[in-house]
């Protein structure tokens, strides 16, 4: 990732292909492609681990986007640059968290159905944060908003859903490919997001990165310590750290260039897709050299999880 970013920012033109509407189109198929390799038994799952998924959930929507602006303040951010920030925390987590949280001997299912849930409560959860929390610095387009995760969230997903039951078999021999088509169309979205956003990125400044890395730090605290409150073990900390860690910060960057007037919103977000990752598998290192006790037995099911369902 470090190395993509790199390459991105140096040499922007490699990945002047990816567009606003070939990035819309990139996002698409990577959701399409979640809801391909979900399964009913994946959302009955749901049942049974409330407590993680609730402090998950709460942490997304309701609590990163107040620590977004608290950190925006702190450092004093111009005011797009806030705005960026503050819809960053908006958003639902990225599916990359399931990777880190196979490294980090954490639950893999579980961290799957996080995704799922928070991919599927941004679909209002998002506009909502965006009303909640930026309405009173600048106007938000919620309706507009909406219409965007109704059209890049949900409809994807519910047709891969339907893909998935209609062709059972085909998608079947199509599963073991999905993690690889999902990192390859990843990677070149993440590279034209950074590519497109390559000077402002540049030139955004100390304090822009320091709230970036800062908030993403802040959030994987906040999410092992929730965790860890609710009574949860090392293991579900770990995963609920990761994932509340994560933000899909592409979907951040196209609802900014899509529903904001001023082209800085774009920047807090396109600059989190460098820390992000970093954070995150800072972490997964960490945790590495310390897999809890469970995961020994269960590291065959977490891994079969992590390459059905993660796809970007």
């Amino acid at each position: 990732m470090a190395a993509l970013a790199a390459l991105a920012l140096a040499q922007p033109w490699l990945f002047a292909w990816v567009g606003p509407k070939t990035s819309r189109f990139l996002l698409v198929t990577l959701v399409f492609m979640m809801g391909m390799t979900s399964q009913p038994e994946d959302f009955k799952a749901c049942v049974g681990k409330v407590r993680p998924l609730l402090v998950n959930f709460i942490a997304c929507f309701g609590v990163l986007p107040a620590v977004a602006v608290g950190i925006g303040r702190s450092l004093d951010l111009r005011q797009d640059f806030l705005v960026g920030l503050v819809l960053m925390g908006g958003v639902n987590g990225g599916s990359a968290s399931n990777l880190f949280t196979l490294i980090a001997g954490g639950d893999v299912a579980l961290s799957v159905l996080m995704t799922i849930t928070t991919t599927l409560g941004a679909v209002v959860c998002t506009p909502l944060v965006a009303e909640v929390f930026v309405g009173a610095i600048v106007p938000v387009d919620s309706l507009g908003m909406l219409q965007s995760a109704v059209e890049m969230v949900l409809f994807p997903i519910l047709c891969g859903v339907a893909t998935r039951a209609a062709l059972p078999q085909t998608t079947l021999r199509l599963e073991p490919l999905i993690p690889n088509l999902g990192l390859g169309t990843a990677l070149p979205l993440i590279g034209g997001v950074l590519a497109g956003n390559a000077p402002a990125i540049l030139s955004a400044g100390l304090r822009l990165h320091l709230a970036t890395l800062a908030f993403h730090l802040a959030a994987g605290l906040l999410g092992y310590a929730a965790a860890a409150f609710t009574g949860s073990d090392e293991r579900i900390c770990r995963t609920v750290a990761i994932e509340v860690a994560m933000k899909n910060n592409i979907f951040a960057c196209l609802l900014a260039a899509a529903h904001f007037e001023s082209k800085a919103v774009q920047i807090p977000p396109a600059t989190a897709c460098i820390w992000c990752p970093i954070v995150a598998a800072a972490m997964a290192s960490y945790w590495k050299s310390s897999l809890p006790r469970k995961v020994s037995g269960d590291a065959a099911g977490d891994a079969s999880a992590f390459f059905r369902m993660a796809t970007r």
